[in-house]
């Protein structure tokens, strides 16, 4: 964001060139628009079973606690922007899970329950985590209000950006369309 503007360059036969202004201004890396940090009780049971027969001695539970965050955004290279009648259209990507963090430093087990013939073991629990990572961004992707909140702070912070600009502000009105 650290780009200099230069009026020479940006002004054609007295006019300003909106669109070269805005795309010059607007980031072009990955824009996070919504952190959504959480924190998930994980549990799991399990009984080793031969020809659908519960084994006995083979039962275990564990329930434990981790911290993780979802970033929402979008690439800032995927906006467009169009000027029509004083009107600056940005056509916005569509919002996407950019990262996904869980923190095992967060790990707390609460309860343990393992049996003679079949303990947890760190892979047990590593798999455990990643399976609840996936179903975590599954339910993630569909909650429209997550998305609409990310859609709505990049907004606010492009539009409170962009009206920054003099010409912009005066003569300019901003709109945002977005990628279904």
């Amino acid at each position: 964001m650290g780009t200099r503007l230069d009026s020479n360059i940006l002004k054609q036969e007295n006019k300003i060139d909106i669109t070269y202004t805005v795309k010059e201004i607007l980031p072009i890396a990955e824009y996070a628009s919504l952190v959504y940090h959480y924190s998930t009780v994980i549990t799991e049971s399990d009984v080793r079973r031969l020809f659908g027969i519960s084994i006995p001695l083979t039962d275990r539970r564990a329930i434990y606690t981790i911290d993780g965050t979802i970033k929402l955004g979008f690439s800032g290279r995927d906006i467009t922007i169009t000027n029509q009648n004083n009107i600056i259209i940005v056509h916005m990507p569509k919002i996407k899970i950019l990262s996904h963090e869980i923190y095992p430093e967060t790990f707390s087990l609460y309860d343990e329950r393992t049996s003679l013939f079949n303990r947890y073991s760190l892979q047990d629990a590593n798999n455990l985590q990643m399976e609840h990572k996936r179903e975590f961004e599954r339910k993630v992707n569909e909650n429209e209000g997550l998305f609409f909140q990310a859609q709505q702070s990049a907004e606010q912070q492009f539009r409170f950006f962009l009206e920054n600009i003099p010409e912009v502000k005066e003569k300019y009105r901003i709109v945002f369309e977005w990628e279904m």
